[in-house]
């Protein structure tokens, strides 16, 4: 009984500490903790995004000259990108509805044509017309069948 009730002691002290040092830092936020700084500022990235591109561009440009093709703009490009969302945006792929991810249970159903039911015979004449023909009978139609062509 005794080991009982310290286990539940020493829990709950734990549970003070644990809600006492929750308090003591709750005004701080996990990158004062961790001195994490970001690597490269938002305009770092957005101009290493401007040059990739350009360089994108006259990648293609050089091919295009080999070709012997029209060169492309900045403004092509552009307009291409907005073509792009906009099929995007109307079609019915994964990616439709103005970038939510729809699967296979989300499309709306199509209505599937069926073949034409099949005339329904009795399990009767189905079981008569299986049945061989016996062996002698078959022989006999065979041999007149030869003497016809004949």
């Amino acid at each position: 009984m005794d080991f009982v009730a310290l286990t539940l002691v020493l829990l709950f002290v734990l549970f003070l500490i644990l809600v006492g040092l929750a308090r003591a830092f709750q005004s701080h936020s996990v990158a004062d903790f961790l001195d994490w700084k970001p690597t490269r500022s938002p305009d770092v990235e957005a101009q290493n995004e401007v040059d990739d591109v350009r360089q994108m561009i006259e990648a293609q440009n050089e091919y295009r000259r080999r070709r012997g093709a029209k060169e492309i703009t900045e403004a092509d490009v552009e307009r291409q990108a907005r073509e792009d969302q906009a099929l995007r945006a109307r079609g019915t792929g994964p990616f439709a509805r103005e970038g939510e991810v729809m699967d296979e249970l989300d499309q709306p159903r199509r209505a599937r044509k069926r073949p034409p039911a099949k005339k329904r015979v009795p399990a009767k004449q189905r079981a008569s017309a299986k049945k061989p023909a016996p062996a002698g009978k078959r022989a006999s139609a065979t041999r007149a069948s030869k003497r016809k062509k004949r």
